[in-house]
């Protein structure tokens, strides 16, 4: 069930605004938007395996880490790779300079990743996506603000867990009808609906990753929820947009 204290309606449409001036200004401002929600991500999950399990995540590597992943693919996808090395690398050594008696470093390097890996690949690929092809990473974000506009509607007043998600995919089928019908590039009509399908499986799911990043689905993150449903969704959607935008050229 959604926490419905505080203004979460108002914080939810700020942030599409927010998408909607980065898609329109470019790339930077896209990187710059996701790079930093990123990397607050990968600070409050780090420390609330530090504050909720004792672990010992290195916070400053992991919202470094996942800024570094989110800028890197305002340049090339084989620098994010190396970037993505390069994370690996830095929760290594830092583990190792930090250790104490009672800590394991391969633990708080696989807890650092865990920290900033996920989110920042996620953040990553909208970027991506923005480069091979712009109208791919506006549907990204429309369908997937449409799905958590209807499970947030939906599941804020729902006795159950699924009628939230219910109600977001209904949105996604309301907004890839249209996406279907305008031939947004790089989809053909087709293909809108195969990305449709995408969000209305995968965003869902990325929620669920979100707490299993998390030390408990209670876990105070809430940088990590605004970009749960891209978890598993951006990924994937980047890498499809590439072959579409390939095809296309």
């Amino acid at each position: 069930m959604y926490d419905i204290n505080g203004p979460r309606v108002r914080l939810g449409i700020l942030w599409f605004l927010c998408n909607v001036g980065a898609l329109v200004i470019g790339v930077g401002a896209l990187a710059a938007l996701y790079g930093v929600t990123a990397a607050v991500a990968a600070l409050q999950t780090a420390r609330a395996w530090r504050n909720d399990r004792n672990k010992r995540p290195h916070r400053l590597a992991a919202g470094i880490g996942a800024l570094a992943l989110v800028m890197a693919a305002i340049f090339d996808t084989m620098l994010v790779g190396l970037a993505l090395l390069g994370l690996a690398a830095a929760a290594v050594v830092m583990a190792h300079l930090r250790r104490r008696r009672r800590s394991h470093p391969v633990d708080d390097a696989g807890y650092t990743l865990q920290a900033s890996m996920f989110v920042g690949m996620a953040a990553a690929s909208v970027v991506l996506s923005y480069r091979f092809e712009v109208g791919a990473a506006v549907s990204l974000i429309v369908l997937v603000a449409a799905y958590e506009t209807g499970d947030y509607l939906i599941g804020s007043g729902a006795g159950n867990p699924f009628e939230g998600p219910l109600g977001g995919l209904a949105a996604v089928l309301v907004v890839t009808f249209t996406i279907a019908l305008l031939r947004v590039p790089p989809f053909e009509a087709g293909d809108a609906w195969v990305f449709g399908g995408l969000t209305a499986v995968l965003a869902p799911l990325g929620q669920l990753a979100g707490s299993v990043v998390l030390p408990s689905n209670r876990a105070d993150a809430p940088a990590l929820r605004r970009l749960d449903s891209l978890l598993l969704l951006a990924p994937l959607w980047a890498w499809s947009t590439g072959i579409l935008a390939a095809r296309g050229g």
